[in-house]
């Protein structure tokens, strides 16, 4: 399919991605909260985000996304760390997901190490990493609301 379009997220996408949001949330049977649809305004919407998005767009509609930011982790240095991704069931292998990694790879040519984590029963996407080359290392995740 060629007439994927990959941009930054802008106001129009904001609605897709609290339900692209929603829907992983549900795929990875993680805790349902209003978090982004709150905060998205501040949190990206603003003139210091505190995310990158890009969405992939087929005929001026959103069909895919991906939610990334940037840490430093000591042992590898600054990592680009992907929250969330996602393509609409309707529109996977068409390859939305690929123009998506491309443009990510493109705006972030020094970028040497990407991470990110997914639910246990999100069998699709660990097979997605898995394709890429990406291994699974043995850390557990904490979180803490303060």
């Amino acid at each position: 399919m060629n007439n994927i379009k990959v941009t930054h997220a802008n106001k129009k996408h904001k609605d897709f991605i609290i339900h692209a949001n929603k829907v992983i949330n549900n795929v990875n049977e993680t805790e349902q909260t209003n978090e982004l649809e709150l905060n998205i305004e501040k949190d990206y919407f603003c003139n210091n985000p505190k995310f990158e998005c890009l969405v992939a767009e087929i005929d001026d509609k959103p069909v895919g996304m991906i939610l990334y930011s940037y840490f430093y982790w000591a042992n590898d240095g600054q990592v680009l760390w992907i929250s969330q991704m996602f393509i609409e069931e309707k529109y996977r292998k068409y390859g939305v997901f690929f123009k998506l990694i491309k443009k990510l790879r493109e705006e972030n040519p020094d970028i040497k190490i990407v991470s990110c984590a997914t639910g246990e029963e999100n069998k699709r996407m660990q097979k997605i990493l898995k394709y890429y080359g990406a291994n699974e290392i043995n850390l557990k995740f904490y979180y803490k609301k303060v």
